[in-house]
């Protein structure tokens, strides 16, 4: 069984003590430079300080181990803080993201029993006209006022110089329930324990301690726990300045972060990639200039640049899979903690998704479904012991829902999901709807694409940058004649839709293929 994380980083604490370890970061309105007016900085010793602080305000206001506690904001170092505050005094945490709408997220907090709540003031403004039963407490993670429950005067604990310690925790209780959402609908409380995120954290360990000194880029969710482990707990388990992004995302923002702050460990989604091969301008069939083009745009110092959350596209994956590129290729689900595989530059192998994880077993079903199971697999789901069932077999397997094979070196390669993303024909032709997009996806006109069945025939919803929205009829054409004559007849396109309205995703870049039904 792997270390406890909690050992880890507080080992990690007690040695990088006065080095930098939070950093909250804005933008000007222009994204142009960096606003500090609002920013809170912490060395490693001064969050530790912080997170006692929290951890006492918990038990002062009656909360005992155990206990849900629920945090649901935008990323800030204080989410951090909060997030490893409920850890110390042995609490529960619940994730929720702050994305959601006000009613969805009271649903959720409810749902979870969770007898506290951390969030921003201006997002409780909104959730207090929602029922919260169970909320005994509410505190604002902006400075910790409590704004709603018992009010209660915090004394100031005193830290020694480099004392660090947080407390013991078996490795299948509960530390926190992760809600996803998925591409398929409704919202699922993963209960992930501590051995999940402890071998999580030990994955590659030695590998990324190289990078130690230097900064990861937080700017995914933290509420998802990609986000989480892989920008910010793993980091800071290594002693790595963490510097999180608390702004509103947009589609330049990726740009105007790794711009500025010149992050040397960052973490994006093929989605963004592929926004940032559209800003390059450059003629796609040349490669090595794309390669130089993206060693530029992240900078040397950059260390690894991590890639999750979705399937690279072939033309992606030609021009990143390069020495060169220090790439590092991850596949997993929040039931796992998240991680299933991951595979570095210098082990990346055409096709694949990387190694299967060495905390980990899997293998093929003879459907062709990856399982797997091993530390990192959930409890279940909380309070859903039905979907549980469905997704954790009587043997332990944990049933991912997508299809792939196994190669002898333990390479996963993934091939789409099953059944439920195949569209069947009235003709009982089973059609992968990703295989078609992946040929619609490379044309330059093209943002991105999800194909449908319109009474029984293949229609593509194609999203262009507003200003081809004029062209569409020319876009149309230009799919139709491109992508067909490389299909087979029973699978070609019908028609194409066109529009400027991106697609819906999950906060893991998937497509909630479920709305366009």
């Amino acid at each position: 069984m792997t270390k406890n994380y909690l050992d880890i980083l507080a080992e990690t604490i007690r040695n990088n003590w006065d080095q930098p370890a939070l950093t909250d970061f804005y933008l000007t309105e222009d994204g142009t430079a960096q606003d500090t007016s609002r920013g809170k900085h912490y060395t490693y010793g001064e969050m530790y300080a912080e997170i006692v602080q929290v951890a006492d305000l918990l038990t002062h206001l009656g909360l005992q181990k155990g206990d849900h506690i629920a945090i649901c904001g935008s990323n800030s170092s204080h989410w951090v803080i909060a997030y490893l505050a409920i850890a110390k005094m042995q609490g529960v945490s619940v994730t929720v993201m702050h994305a959601l709408q006000p009613d969805q997220i009271a649903r959720l907090v409810d749902f979870s029993d969770a007898k506290t709540l951390f969030t921003d003031k201006e997002l409780w403004n909104e959730l207090k006209e929602n029922p919260l039963p169970q909320v005994e407490s509410v505190i604002a993670l902006e400075d910790w006022e409590i704004v709603y429950g018992k009010q209660i005067k915090n004394q100031k604990s005193k830290i020694k110089n480099r004392e660090c310690r947080f407390p013991a925790s078996e490795p299948d209780s509960l530390a926190m329930i992760c809600f996803t959402s998925g591409s398929s609908g409704k919202p699922k409380g993963v209960m992930l324990p501590y051995r999940s995120i402890n071998a999580n954290i030990a994955i590659k360990f030695e590998d990324f301690i190289k990078s130690k000194g230097r900064i990861s880029l937080s700017w995914l969710p933290n509420g998802h726990i990609y986000g989480l482990l892989a920008e910010v707990l793993q980091p800071m388990c290594i002693g790595i300045s963490v510097v999180v992004f608390c702004g509103q995302i947009k589609a330049t923002t990726f740009l105007d972060l790794v711009r500025l702050i010149k992050p040397t460990i960052v973490m994006t989604v093929p989605a963004v990639l592929e926004g940032i091969l559209g800003c390059l301008k450059h003629d796609r069939s040349d490669i090595c200039v794309l390669r130089k083009k993206i060693l530029t745009f992240f900078g040397p110092q950059v260390h690894l640049i991590g890639v999750g959350g979705s399937l690279l596209s072939k033309e992606l994956e030609e021009i990143l899979y390069s020495p060169e590129i220090p790439l590092g290729m991850s596949y997993g689900m929040t039931e796992c903690g998240p991680r299933i595989a991951l595979a570095l530059s210098h082990e990346l192998r055409p096709h694949t998704v990387g190694i299967v994880l060495p905390t980990l077993k899997a293998c093929i079903a003879p459907s062709g479904e990856i399982l797997v199971k091993g530390e990192n697999v959930m409890l279940g789901y909380y309070k859903d012991p039905e979907a549980t069932a469905q997704k954790i077999d009587q043997d332990g397997w944990l049933h991912t829902g997508d299809k792939g094979h196994l190669d002898e070196d333990g390479y996963l390669y993934v091939e789409g999901r099953l059944e439920q993303d195949i569209i069947v024909l009235p003709n009982g032709e089973n059609i992968r709807p990703d295989t078609i997009e992946s040929l619609i996806n490379v044309l330059p006109e093209v943002k991105e694409s999800i194909v449908l069945a319109r009474d029984g025939k293949l229609v593509a919803r194609v999203v262009v940058p507003p200003s081809l929205l004029g062209e569409g009829k020319g876009v149309r054409l230009l799919v139709l004649r491109t992508v067909n004559p490389q299909l087979p007849l029973f699978s070609q396109l019908y028609d194409v839709e066109i529009t400027d309205e991106p697609l819906q995703r999950t906060e893991k870049q998937t497509i909630k293929r479920y709305l366009y039904k």
